[in-house]
């Protein structure tokens, strides 16, 4: 190798090497903006309450999920085994899904943010792919993942998707944005009569 060569794979190896911190600079910066969210300002309110409220509800969720899931199990299995599993498996998922809408709309309908059903199932939505994502990688082998993606597609991509649909309409339909408080001038303030 001919010292040209030493010193242009050297700057070659830099300007890749000052990609990478710049890049992982970034993404710290990014995963430190997401993560301080969830922390309390200085009055000890929460900085992101809506994320840190659908976070929450996101697990009560999860817990209304599984509940639906081993009810329409332990209900319908007998009654649907007639039917071709794939027939019985989708009206199960089907029904968990419908159970759920239901209590979003609920949910909805009650609380004063309608944000908040659309926002959790955002994050059982995150959930899933988190979870899809990680077990692809780790059963590694085509056959088992193809086992698994039907799996997850019966348990929680068609109940989950049913979800985000229903909130997602509820939210278009019921949401209004607040009005943003009209900003006076510094000097105002000095021209208010007691």
């Amino acid at each position: 190798m001919q010292p040209q060569d030493a010193i242009f794979h050297h700057a070659e190896d830099a300007k890749r090497s000052e990609k990478r911190k710049a890049r992982r600079q970034k993404l710290e910066k990014m995963e430190k903006g997401f993560w301080r969210s969830f922390l309390l300002t200085e009055d000890g309110k929460p900085k992101s309450g809506l994320l840190i409220y659908t976070f929450c509800l996101s697990f009560v969720f999860l817990g209304i999920y599984i509940a639906a899931f081993w009810l329409v199990i332990e209900e319908l299995t007998q009654p649907l085994s007639a039917l071709p599993p794939v027939l019985g498996n989708l009206i199960q998922s089907i029904l968990v899904g419908i159970a759920a809408s239901a209590l979003s709309t609920v949910m909805h309908m009650l609380l004063p943010d309608k944000r908040l059903a659309f926002g959790t199932h955002l994050w059982l939505a995150v959930y899933v792919v988190a979870c899809v994502i990680t077990l692809a990688i780790m059963l590694g082998e085509w056959s088992l993942i193809g086992t698994m993606l039907v799996f997850a597609l019966w348990f929680a991509v068609i109940p989950v998707a049913m979800g985000l649909v229903v909130t997602y309409l509820l939210l278009r339909r019921d949401y209004v944005p607040p009005r943003q408080a009209e900003q006076k001038p510094e000097w105002t303030k000095y021209t208010q009569r007691w």
